[in-house]
């Protein structure tokens, strides 16, 4: 795994183009809704998520991201997950919204009333920026499906993935 990632920020860093980046560290806190595997209803599930990142050039960010959600399925179920992962960004900078791609992989910690466990998880999606306050804060906001290695009858697990929407602020740390 961590060979895995150490090729992948070699990789991208490769792409270095001369062109200025904000080499600044931020944190980005989010909210949204999870519409689980085949359902088709946003009340379903909640999850916030707090990230720290990085740019590595001017196309590339890394991001370590801490999540926390939980379904209900409308009827109090309580399955809840906590997860752990890295998120690479590639971001285009050019349109005054700058939409990125996103992937990513870590560890989802699922927890109910019948069993628990630790699986792996796979996240790709779309999202954009916007300036929000000037030239520092963003508002964001993405669209991902979460793929995760859960191979349970728990409800809402029929292993075709999360669809996960979230909106939130993107905040540089310094100056």
């Amino acid at each position: 795994m961590i060979r895995f990632l150490a090729l992948l920020i070699l990789l991208f860093s490769f792409n270095v183009q001369s062109q200025k980046f904000d080499e600044r560290w931020y944190w980005n806190i989010n909210a949204g809704a999870i519409v689980p595997d085949d359902s088709l209803q946003l009340n379903d599930a909640h999850i916030y998520d707090l990230r720290v990142g990085k740019s590595i050039n001017y196309e590339w960010s890394y991001e370590i991201l801490g999540f926390t959600d939980e379904y209900d399925f409308d009827i109090d179920y309580g399955l809840k997950h906590h997860g752990l992962g890295v998120n690479f960004l590639n971001i285009n900078h050019d349109p005054l919204w700058k939409p990125y791609f996103l992937m990513g992989v870590g560890f989802i910690y699922h927890q109910s009333q019948e069993e628990s466990g630790t699986n792996l998880y796979f996240n790709i999606g779309v999202g954009a920026s916007w300036y929000f306050f000037g030239d520092n804060v963003r508002l964001r906001a993405e669209a991902v499906s979460r793929l995760d290695l859960n191979n349970t009858d728990l409800p809402g697990q029929d292993g075709f993935g999360d669809g996960v929407f979230s909106v939130g602020l993107t905040i540089p740390i310094g100056n």
